[in-house]
């Protein structure tokens, strides 16, 4: 069994990204509480039988983690124990300094200190600030760089991670409130509920694989099919369609501004305006958050829908939405579909104002020009596309 002051050591599968789950609260073995020092704090007052037992327990447990005295009066003062002792169950293990890690890793110090910034976790040369989890994500660096990936694509990647990471947080966040919430009174309680957090975290953390592993797998799918495509090669199931991607514009906005029900409520309006809308051939794929995506071998029938969705989100006072539509071959696979148009699409919208349709020059030549109007959008360069691309609005035609 290692000392508490030896470092742990992580040795990761090849190719595999290790990250050490949180640390148990510790329970060293039996020693003289300090009740003495509660008292003169004031950490007990008020309390009495049961209570101050179980506010004893709690106390001495953050005394062995370290916590000192006066952070323990502060946070009993905010009613921040249950906080404070979460917080302790959730930290990793380890002290290190950069320069440390630097040279356990392999990792230059300036590239491990960009690393973490890129992540959106802090960089630091006072002391030893960094845990078990810092050494972890340094040494995933060290494994992107074995596996040969291109180091600014990397980072790149990193940073837009470290820039939505917030909004994972802030969801996992609203689900703990509530419980902490009830603790905050009570932080002995906090003491049973800090393996439910530890749970959580660790859940959070395989949900977040899992969805990567899953989005990464479904582009390498529709990457095939694009190169097939280009290479005039036969694809299972192939064929020429329309692909529609509508959002709320105002959704991110909402998240930020108000509680997380307002965007909830708005995806789940959305959902419910595009199901009663769609009529065959046109097909909904799926709904991503604040977005639909809907598919159709007919661009007639998914022009109108697009509009009509359109229309009655803002009949119904749904934040503003958009809708962009791409035409080309792709693929469905396991209730989804890959492809050329399927990417385009998710760019199109990107760039489409709001309350309007917005759609490819391959789509709009796919139109019945007898029943909708186009006039040019402009030229687009849009993300991850070679050249310029030709964009068009579209509108329904007025019937005689």
């Amino acid at each position: 069994m290692r000392t508490p002051r030896q470092p742990r050591r992580i040795t990761p599968r090849p190719g595999r990204l290790v990250s050490p789950p949180p640390r148990p609260l510790r329970r060293p073995g039996p020693r003289p509480s300090p009740l003495q020092d509660f008292e003169r704090a004031g950490l007990l007052d008020g309390l009495s039988g049961s209570d101050r037992s179980a506010r004893v327990g709690v106390l001495t447990t953050l005394v062995e983690e370290g916590v000192p005295i006066d952070e323990l009066r502060a946070a009993s003062r905010d009613n921040r124990l249950a906080h404070l002792l979460l917080e302790r169950a959730l930290s990793p293990e380890g002290s290190y300094s950069i320069h440390e890690i630097a040279r356990m890793t392999g990792v230059g110090v300036d590239d491990a200190r960009r690393w973490f910034r890129a992540i959106g976790r802090g960089a630091s040369d006072d002391g030893t600030y960094y845990n078990d989890g810092d050494l972890a994500l340094v040494r995933g660096l060290e494994q992107y760089r074995e596996l040969g990936l291109d180091e600014s694509g990397v980072f790149a990647a990193a940073r837009v991670l470290g820039r939505n990471l917030s909004t994972v947080v802030d969801a996992a966040d609203a689900l703990l409130q509530g419980r902490l919430d009830a603790t905050r009174d009570h932080p002995e309680l906090a003491l049973r509920y800090a393996v439910e957090v530890r749970r959580l975290a660790d859940f959070e953390a395989q949900i977040l694989a899992h969805l990567v592993a899953t989005h990464v797998r479904r582009q390498l799918r529709s990457d095939a099919v694009e190169i097939a495509g280009d290479a005039n090669l036969p694809v299972r199931g192939a064929q020429e369609v329309g692909v529609c991607f509508a959002d709320l514009v105002g959704f991110t906005l909402l998240g930020e501004q108000g509680s997380s029900a307002d965007p909830d409520r708005g995806a789940e309006r959305l959902g419910g305006l595009t199901a009663d809308l769609l009529v065959p051939p046109v097909t909904l794929v799926k709904a991503i958050g604040d977005s639909v995506v809907l598919v159709s071998s007919d661009p007639n029938a998914l022009a109108y829908t697009a509009l009509d969705l359109v229309q009655a989100a803002r009949a119904e006072g749904l934040p503003s939405l958009r809708a962009g539509i791409a035409w080309g071959t792709a693929a469905p696979s396991a209730g989804d579909w890959f492809g050329r148009p399927v990417t385009m699409a998710g760019r199109v919208v990107a760039v489409a104002p709001s309350h309007e349709v917005i759609v490819t020059g391959e789509f709009f030549d796919e139109l019945d020009t007898d029943e909708f109007w186009g006039e040019p959008a402009g030229s687009h360069r849009l993300e991850g596309m070679d050249t310029p691309q030709d964009l068009f609005g579209i509108g329904r035609r007025s019937v005689a």
